[in-house]
Order: C-alpha cells, then structure tokens, then sequence
C-alpha cells in the first residue's frame, strides 16, 4: 500500500473548503483541487471516496459536534425532574441559544458552506437536524410533565414542527444575510423573545379563534 504524504490531506481539506465556498458543491471541481494542491486527482478519492466524500470531511468535524452538543443538553433538561422542567421550561435555554450561535460564528465559514453552498449534498436540509431533535424532545417534555397543549389540540405535530423550523431557519439567517456577531446576537435574543411569548401562549391555554 502506497504510504501517504504527511499533511497532505490537511492541505487538501483546506483548499476544498475554499473551492467549495467560491463555486457550490455541484460545480466545485477535484481537478482544479488536485492541482492547485500538487496532487493527482485519484489520491483524493483514496482518501476521501469522491466529491461528496470531500464536502462531508469537510464540514462534519464541525456540525457533528454541534448536533452532539445540542442533543447533549436536549437530553440533559429531559432527566431532570418534571417539576423543574415545567418551572425551567422557559429559562433552561437562555444561555444555551447564544452558546449555539457563538459555536456557529466560530465557525462561521463551515456554516457559511452549509447554508449557502451545500445544494447537492446530504447537508442540504441540515437545519431539519436540529428540528427533528427539537420536536422530539418537546414532545417528551409535554408527555413527561403531563401538559395537555396536544390532547386539547392547543398544538398539533405539524404546528410544532412548523414552529421549530421557524425558528431554527431564523437562527441560520444570521449567516444567510452575512450578520455580524454583534448584530446577530441582536436578531436572536428577538427572535427568542418573540417564541418565549408565542409557546407561553399557547402553554397558558390561551386558545387562538
């Protein structure tokens, strides 16, 4: 087996993000990413399988953990008692939200790859991660604490992924429309804001005609 040149792959890795971000993935292109970093163009797919191989060793590292580290504390407030979830439900999150976006703005260029640039890839709807995991653990807290938000019709399952996609679409706009991080925090906290008092609404049994 041929013996792989040290570093390589790093340098690999670093020029595909930028080949990626300036073209797409659909019109990025290996040949020019073999050249610009002296290699052949079958040494990528011994390393990375093919184009989408590349992308995905590219941003998984990254989306990875912040998918670990959001079903971390997700499952986290699930253990707690039911008792605290209800007096938290509101709270538990403050901090939570403004760790998620810092994570984002640390690294913001993966993100930037992910929102606008991920077309043809399996990160294309990577936001619907976060959604599905969001739906899931909201419906274990109102099954958990008893809340009737679902039995009474308050909430269907469609409105409450509805409503978390909303939300987490909001979020990742603060990379679409290229905010600042100062100005991003801004946005969120609204956003928030505006969520916080929709979802005590309807917990509050304050039925829209």
């Amino acid at each position: 087996m041929k013996r792989q040149i040290e570093g390589v792959a790093e340098q690999i890795l670093s020029y595909a993000e930028k080949e990626f971000m300036e073209k797409g993935f659909m019109d990025a292109s290996l040949r020019d990413i073999a050249k610009y970093c002296k290699v052949s163009t079958s040494s990528i797919y011994t390393r990375f399988g093919d184009k989408a191989g590349l992308f995905e060793a590219v941003v998984s590292p990254v989306i990875d953990e912040l998918n670990s580290w959001y079903t971390g504390k997700q499952e986290e407030f699930h253990q707690t008692n039911a008792n605290i979830q209800v007096r938290d439900m509101f709270v538990y999150s403050d901090d939570k939200i403004y760790w998620f976006l810092d994570y984002i703005y640390d690294h913001i260029s993966i993100f930037q790859l992910l929102t606008l640039k991920s077309e043809g890839t399996k990160y294309s709807s990577f936001i619907n991660d976060f959604v599905d995991t969001d739906v899931k653990y909201t419906v274990k807290f109102i099954q958990t604490t008893g809340s009737d938000v679902i039995s009474s019709g308050r909430i269907t399952p469609e409105l409450l992924h509805i409503l978390s996609s909303a939300l987490y679409a909001g979020i990742f706009e603060t990379v679409m429309h290229n905010m600042s991080r100062e100005d991003a925090h801004i946005h969120v906290k609204k956003l928030r804001r505006f969520f916080v008092c929709g979802w005590k609404d309807i917990f509050d049994n304050n039925d829209i005609k």
